[in-house]
């Protein structure tokens, strides 16, 4: 078995990208480099950039991390593993449901950790606690500040949908607490009932 020159070890490289890159002729590695970053932005001039489609559950996540880092929380692994995990939820979730459905996708967090986390999102005004089936749903709908909250969950699936309170209601509310003698800081309206469709 012969050796080759360098030269000669040279041109069979030389020969070997051609057969990919025509018209080349630099042996050297940024050679290469330049070629495919060549070739790589003329096809990606070719296709026109797509904005990504961002679904309600994402939504709901960026959302709710934008309006924790506002509050002055920090974003820690366990809490966007704890929003992720209700952000595409159609019922409300115990904190161990949650835990379970983390843990069943890979994370690692404690109940204990559940428990403080949504804590958290209730005081920042991101989930609702629904005490008729006690559980945790994301608040898509309300403003993080809203005093005046609906909810609607089904008896059959315990699918929830989050209302607008009606205005008239809150100062029917307000007016028939204020002759007890009672001011209302909070409205939490919860109605079970099932949906027609």
């Amino acid at each position: 078995m012969t050796q080759l020159t360098p030269l000669a070890r040279q041109g069979k490289k030389v020969a070997y990208w051609t057969q990919f890159f025509p018209g080349w002729d630099h042996p050297s590695k940024a050679g290469i480099i330049k070629l495919i970053m060549r070739q790589r932005r003329s096809k990606e001039a070719k296709v026109a950039p797509v904005a990504p489609v961002m679904n309600e559950a994402r939504l709901y996540e960026e959302h709710a991390l934008t309006e924790l880092k506002n509050a002055g929380y920090r974003i820690t692994m366990p809490r966007v593993q704890v929003i992720r995990a209700l952000s595409d939820s159609e019922i409300a979730l115990s904190a161990y449901a949650i835990h379970e459905k983390i843990v069943t996708t890979g994370g690692k967090i404690d109940v204990v950790s559940v428990y403080r986390i949504l804590s958290t999102l209730q005081e920042v005004g991101l989930i609702h606690h629904i005490g008729i089936v006690d559980g945790y749903f994301p608040a898509r709908t309300t403003k993080p500040d809203a005093t005046a909250t609906e909810v609607v969950v089904d008896v059959d699936t315990d699918k929830v949908r989050e209302l607008t309170l009606p205005s008239e209601i809150i100062a029917a509310i307000d007016k028939q607490a204020k002759a007890q003698g009672f001011e209302a800081h909070l409205l939490k309206v919860e109605i079970r009932g099932k949906f027609s469709n």
